[in-house]
């Protein structure tokens, strides 16, 4: 995978997974049901994005 294709999936993972995330804490309050698989689904995208910082950093700059 190119290092620009990580860079433009990294950011709205984690910033998409946090208001997803924030939904869900404010979801739980009134449907636990529904609210927890939101929350799920936020958290796993911020570690998504997190996964692809790591993953970006280990790719060797190239030259060109």
């Amino acid at each position: 995978m190119k290092p620009s294709k990580i860079y433009n999936l990294t950011w709205p993972l984690i910033f998409g997974g946090a208001l997803v995330l924030m939904l869900g804490i404010s979801t739980v309050s009134a449907d636990a049901s529904i609210g927890w698989p939101i929350v799920l689904i936020g958290g796993a995208s911020i570690a998504a994005g997190v996964l692809l910082i790591y993953l970006r950093s280990r790719i060797p700059d190239s030259e060109d």
